[in-house]
């Protein structure tokens, strides 16, 4: 089982170092450079097998990656966070869960997913409801995002 952990680790590994050295032009230098100090960070953080390291650094660079436009890549260190998070913490902090799922529903929107956006920000509604109650304001503006999304598949579909 720990062969097959670390080879999963080292492929990750060499497929993000590949995103980083042959990245658009587009991306600066000062993006290349945090890029390229967070994929030293999270394999020392691999290395030392320090889950909760290594989930702080893939909400960096999902944030990295949405700020940049990159909202696919987003989306994708966004859900790795989420899938660690949910593995990890038994202790639910649905704070850090509301964020993921916004921050997931957000990216989808951008890449004209429509459904997955819904998806997503009917978890962050459903969350929002636990932890502020169904007629909190924040609840209440999710699901009126999530009724409009809903709205929109619907209307995609006929």
């Amino acid at each position: 089982m720990k062969i097959i952990y670390n080879l999963i680790k080292f492929l990750f590994l060499m497929t993000f170092l590949q995103s980083i050295l042959f990245s658009s032009e587009l991306d600066s230098y000062v993006i290349k450079n945090k890029k390229i100090r967070l994929f030293n960070k999270l394999n020392e953080a691999f290395m030392r097998e320090d889950d909760n390291r290594i989930y702080k650094i893939y909400l960096r660079l999902a944030s990295l990656y949405k700020t940049n436009g990159e909202y696919y890549k987003a989306v994708s260190y966004y859900k790795l966070a989420l899938k660690l998070y949910l593995s990890l913490f038994k202790k639910k902090n649905y704070r850090q869960k509301l964020f993921l799922y916004k921050n997931i529903a957000f990216c989808y929107k951008k890449l004209g997913d429509v459904f997955q956006t819904f998806k997503y920000t009917y978890h962050a509604v459903k969350v929002a409801h636990i932890l502020y109650g169904k007629n909190s304001k924040i609840a209440k503006n999710l699901e009126k995002e999530a009724s409009k999304i809903q709205s929109r598949l619907i209307a995609s579909s006929i």
